[in-house]
């Protein structure tokens, strides 16, 4: 009752200037970022969702209808290709302690991480950006992994190499009475003198296109256990890990978010809407035609004052002539339906161009079928563009166990060896043949241009204490050794090494 007595205060102060309030997330001191950014990411936003406006069309009587607008979301097709080429369900991420792996692989799973990471990274590539937020829950004593695009992550300082603080913004809603109450949570992750702090902010409105006045956290159920400052020892980096498509953001050069997916072939995946709009209004318009002449389009009036007439005024299947006699005939327009299908295929030619996919990778007619190894005889663009965002998954991917571990320890759920190596295994066999690069590689260690132990990793992914004990292992079973001089062996080597 108290928190509710607040809030009411709190807005009539609000009004008056006497409490923070805020239009938008952009207006908080603490952000200082570019509202145009924001304007950009949410015009992507909507045309990944198919969010497009009715079209207009004058029927046959003259007067303004509205239907449905026809889009083919190619947006989504490039983004959820690309986002599967680079993380599948092939992709492997372990660790060389078996402790520390085992409790990994047991986050993943009860986070589903290989399957909500896929989807969430589709979006992410599509929009502009992906954000990654473990967090302890208390209810389930485990790591959990939320997600967020980038409408809702506000950098707050960055590099030119990562972002190391941020703001992540989290929208719900409840209906009071007969007014619905619009609730935004500012989670502020900062460094300060070395500590991470974390602190809250919650923002009340009746309005879903203004934050609000401040209340406290106690005001919405689900908050109120939430501190409003918290600060943790002991990590080294964020607890947000931050993936964005390879390349720079050309649309805002100074900006620390990347460009989706979307950004540059933004006119074009326009003009392919409105071709594929047009082309299925064509169809739905291909039926016959009726042409009358006007005196079949004039009303009668029932006995009632009721209009009759003789056509559906909604339709434009009827066309109008002025005669001077009664008229009507029928005529069956021709479908274009070849121009529109080359028109679209020349438009996704450029939009592959400027996504960095190779020619012939998206067809409108399903003619164009890519196999692997066309791609990589091809040396083609689709190759290269995975190439550079595999590299940023994997940097992403090591972050993300880096943050899972320290907050592990952190809330006490880990207390195991946290020096270990982490390997991350894309798994190339979608491009690469396993029999081709295992021929490559036993043939540069058969001419001594390559160590027996990088050959193994490089086939299968190991890591170098994996790859280690797998050579061992071979030792031991060709030789008939004591593990004992097979240990000492591989001892004596490693010395070699270092020396």
């Amino acid at each position: 009752m108290f928190d509710k007595l607040r809030s009411f205060l709190r807005r009539g102060g609000a009004k008056i200037g006497v409490v923070e309030t805020l239009n938008s997330i952009l207006d908080h001191p603490k952000i200082n970022m570019p509202a145009d950014e924001y304007s950009r990411i949410l015009e992507n936003k909507r045309m990944y969702q198919q969010l497009f406006p009715k079209v207009q069309y004058i029927t046959s009587e003259g007067r303004i209808e509205s239907r449905e607008y026809h889009s083919i979301n190619v947006a989504k097709v490039i983004s959820h290709k690309l986002a599967k080429l680079v993380f599948n369900e092939g992709c492997q991420i372990s660790l060389d302690d078996t402790t520390a792996d085992e409790f990994l692989q047991e986050v993943f799973a009860k986070n589903k991480f290989r399957k909500n990471f896929g989807e969430e990274l589709e979006a992410g590539y599509s929009i502009s950006g992906l954000v990654m937020r473990p967090y302890f829950d208390e209810g389930s004593q485990t790591i959990k992994i939320s997600y967020c695009q980038a409408d809702s992550f506000y950098p707050l300082q960055s590099n030119t190499n990562d972002i190391s603080e941020a703001a992540i913004a989290t929208t719900t809603q409840e209906v009071v009475g007969d007014k619905t109450i619009y609730y935004t949570l500012l989670e502020f992750h900062e460094w300060m003198n070395g500590t991470y702090v974390i602190s809250n902010e919650l923002y009340q409105s009746e309005s879903a296109y203004q934050v609000g006045v401040r209340v406290p956290l106690t005001s919405v159920e689900k908050y109120k256990d939430i501190q409003p400052i918290s600060r943790m020892e002991g990590f080294t980096r964020p607890l947000f890990v931050y993936i964005k498509l390879a390349g720079k953001n050309n649309k805002n050069l100074g900006s620390p978010l990347g460009a989706g997916v979307i950004d540059n072939a933004k006119k074009q995946l326009r003009d392919l809407n409105d071709k594929y709009d047009q082309f299925m209004w064509e169809i739905d318009k291909a039926a016959t035609k009726i042409m009358a002449s006007d005196h079949f389009f004039r009303v009668r009036y029932d006995t009632k004052g009721n209009p009759i007439r003789r056509f559906d005024s909604k339709t434009d299947v009827f066309q109008q002539l002025k005669t001077d006699e009664p008229f009507i005939d029928a005529f069956a327009p021709s479908l274009r339906s070849q121009e529109y299908i080359d028109s679209i295929n020349f438009i996704l030619r450029i939009v592959e161009m400027q996504t960095g996919f190779s020619a012939g990778t998206f067809s409108f007619d399903g003619q164009s079928v890519k196999t692997a190894t066309e791609i990589i005889s091809e040396n083609s663009e689709t190759y290269s563009t995975r190439s550079d965002n595999v590299q940023i998954i994997s940097e992403a991917m090591k972050e993300l166990v880096i943050t899972i571990f320290e907050l592990a320890e952190a809330c006490g759920l880990y207390r195991g060896e946290t020096d270990f190596a982490i390997n991350v295994d894309f798994d190339d066999g979608v491009f690469e043949s396993k029999e081709a690069q295992l021929d490559y590689n036993t043939k540069a260690v058969t001419a001594q241009m390559m160590p027996k132990i990088e050959a193994m990793k490089r086939q299968y992914g190991l890591s170098d204490k994996e790859a280690m004990q797998w050579f061992k292992l071979i030792m031991m079973e060709q030789n008939a050794l004591d593990p004992g001089e097979v240990q000492a062996f591989i001892e004596q080597q490693e010395l070699g090494d270092d020396e």
